[in-house]
């Protein structure tokens, strides 16, 4: 695989080339999720890692990868997983309402303390 000459001194880019090393001769292919990052370990089980596909932007993995990454979890997730779990978990964030917000109990009461003076100019 070629690299860019970026690629020899930055990690947002893509992987360097100490990681391409390290996969190429120590790297056991283990999956791949729906944004194209590639995950893997070594032969033995005690690292692992992922290769992002563009960015390295760590809120591109979903949860059942980031659990199987910290070890979590040893079972290797299947793409099935990943769909059921986004399907479950779909939050539509268009549905909150910015003008009914939570205020605590004592929010419109007297502070809890009394004592105290706001500073006035």
């Amino acid at each position: 695989m070629f690299f860019k000459i970026a690629n020899l001194f930055t990690w947002w880019n893509g992987q360097t080339i100490g990681t391409f090393l390290y996969t190429k001769f120590f790297g056991v292919f283990v999956g791949c999720d729906e944004y194209g990052n590639t995950y893997f370990t070594t032969t033995d089980g005690k690292k692992r890692w992922v290769n992002y596909k563009g960015d390295c932007n760590a809120s591109s993995i979903s949860p059942i990868w980031h659990s199987w990454l910290h070890k979590t979890t040893n079972n290797i997730p299947s793409s099935k997983e990943d769909v059921e779990i986004n399907k479950r978990e779909n939050l539509n964030f268009n549905q909150m309402n910015p003008k009914k917000t939570y205020n605590p109990k004592n929010f419109e009461k007297q502070s809890l303390y009394n004592d105290y003076i706001p500073w006035k100019p």
